[in-house]
């Protein structure tokens, strides 16, 4: 994906680093704002910058209830080995069925996750049955990111991330 195919506040670079095997929380909150979180195991930005994740509906029961609520949805991306971490929000969020691609994406981006975290000393077995389930559970969560933010450890932690 070029840089010119993908709208603000997400940059090919970025773009590229959400899809690339990073550990994803996703966070919704409820109407008096108490927050929800889950884990996702992939993510996919599609060509008009909107960004999908890939969740179990029986791990985050919560968050889809709360985004059917108010659409409002918040990601972060971390790269265990590095700490390299980066957050998105979004006001537009939906959940829907996920598609056999949905389904692709998502294995290779656990894939890619899980040679990572290998390389820190975690087993195979272990990290499949932490992030992996039943893919006809798999939702995919659609949203257009409308802020980006670094949140790698370090003096820039929380600054908005340039496009």
């Amino acid at each position: 994906m070029s840089a010119a195919s993908t709208p603000a506040p997400l940059n090919a670079a970025t773009a590229e680093f959400l899809q690339s095997g990073v550990s994803i929380t996703v966070a919704g909150r409820n109407r008096r704002l108490v927050p929800s979180i889950a884990k996702a195991v992939g993510c996919r930005v599609e060509a008009d910058g909107s960004v999908a994740l890939f969740l179990f509906v029986n791990l985050a029961e919560t968050v889809f209830a709360d985004v059917a609520d108010n659409r409002q949805v918040a990601a972060c991306f971390s790269r265990p080995s590095t700490n390299q971490t980066v957050q998105i929000k979004g006001s537009d969020a939906r959940c829907e069925p996920a598609a056999p691609a949905d389904i692709a994406a998502a294995r290779r981006c656990l894939d890619l996750l899980s040679d990572d975290l290998t390389g820190l000393g975690f087993g195979i077995d272990l990290l499949e049955a932490f992030f992996w389930g039943d893919p006809e559970k798999l939702i995919a969560l659609r949203f257009t990111p409308e802020a980006a933010f670094v949140q790698t450890p370090g003096p820039q932690a929380g600054s908005v991330l340039r496009s």
